[in-house]
């Protein structure tokens, strides 16, 4: 009697170690619905999305190398941003270099006064989706960004910020971004100073607009001497014959 006792105690114990793991198991690969409804479907909108996505990217840049006072000012949408990803991003290979080596299929979502980050992290079959739910204002000092992580999750499993915090201050730093840390309401507070090694800064970012669907940046150029007039234009006409 002990005997069948101790083999059903077991049973039910192995039963439950197995239902906790396969619930485990479901909220790891749990994929977030904004990361479902962001993906564009493949085809020529989106190739064309993509191709709006650089060209304005471009053009931001090139408002941020213009002659000294000069605005710029670009906005982008989600859809644009994600069309990207998975178009051209790829295409071209940026991905290889940008991202770490196990994290891929980045998207957006962008609603009011914040962002919504998905990717894929690891390999199948282990991979799951890493959403980050963030918050991101413009600060009164020049250049200075603020991102409040207010949601961390692997699945739907909550996860520490502490490997997110270092990986970002690495990539940000061969950038010219110095990135420090503190805690607001409990929640983790990214600080991202631009040019950071600049005692007079070329840019000044002055506006950060989050929009449902939308992100607006715009500010000023502080170049006196812009990379375009640094140019020999006898370098630019063709090769006489």
């Amino acid at each position: 009697m002990r005997r069948k006792s101790f083999l059903l105690g077991f049973g039910m114990l192995v039963l439950l170690a197995g239902g906790a793991a396969g619930v485990l198991a479901l909220l790891w690969w749990h994929e977030p619905d904004f990361y479902r409804n962001v993906a564009v479907p493949p085809g020529p909108q989106r190739q064309q999305q993509s191709k709006e996505f650089q060209s304005r990217f471009v053009s931001l840049i090139n408002g941020m190398i213009r002659h000294e006072n000069d605005t710029f000012h670009e906005q982008f949408t989600d859809q644009q941003i994600n069309s990207y990803f998975d178009e051209d991003f790829l295409v071209t290979h940026l991905d290889r270099s940008v991202l770490p080596a196990d994290i891929s299929r980045p998207r957006v979502a962008i609603e009011p006064n914040k962002i919504r980050l998905a990717f894929l992290y690891g390999r199948e079959p282990w991979s799951t989706v890493v959403s980050i739910e963030m918050h991101a204002w413009l600060t009164k000092e020049p250049n200075l960004m603020a991102l409040e992580i207010e949601g961390l999750r692997a699945g739907s499993l909550p996860i520490g910020a502490q490997s997110l915090l270092e990986s970002v201050a690495e990539a940000a730093r061969p950038h010219d971004i110095e990135v420090t840390w503190y805690r607001h309401k409990g929640n983790p507070v990214a600080l991202l100073r631009f040019q950071a090694s600049k005692a007079t800064p070329t840019v000044h970012l002055e506006r950060l607009e989050l929009r449902q669907g939308t992100i607006v940046i715009g500010g000023r150029s502080m170049e006196r001497f812009p990379l375009r007039a640094m140019l020999n234009p006898s370098a630019l006409k063709p090769a006489a014959n």
